[in-house]
């Protein structure tokens, strides 16, 4: 399935997944001790980001930010940091979650 990563530097493009792992790993940068948080957008699409990322100060992500304030994921005071990824909600259900 494709989804857009969305980087710390406000680049996007589209990437392949295939499980829901791939996902957590370029989400949580390889950590294996990070989990994923998803914020649903008002679209019905699925942001993927780190649930640690603020914890451990990833940078702010201005774009995933602004993108999620327009979509209603989260609160105005709220933001988004550390790379992330928008994974359609027609193919959420598709990505392997074992």
């Amino acid at each position: 399935m494709e989804a857009v990563l969305i980087n710390i530097e406000g680049k996007k493009r589209k990437i392949k997944i295939d499980t829901f792992e791939q996902a957590r790993q370029i989400v949580c940068n390889f950590d294996s001790n990070s989990s994923i948080q998803i914020v649903i957008l008002s679209d019905g699409s699925a942001m993927l980001v780190n649930e640690d990322g603020k914890l451990k100060n990833f940078e702010f992500n201005e774009v995933a930010t602004n993108l999620a304030h327009e979509k209603s994921g989260i609160y105005p005071s709220d933001f988004i940091v550390g790379d992330v990824l928008i994974v359609d909600s027609d193919e959420f259900d598709l990505l392997d979650f074992e």
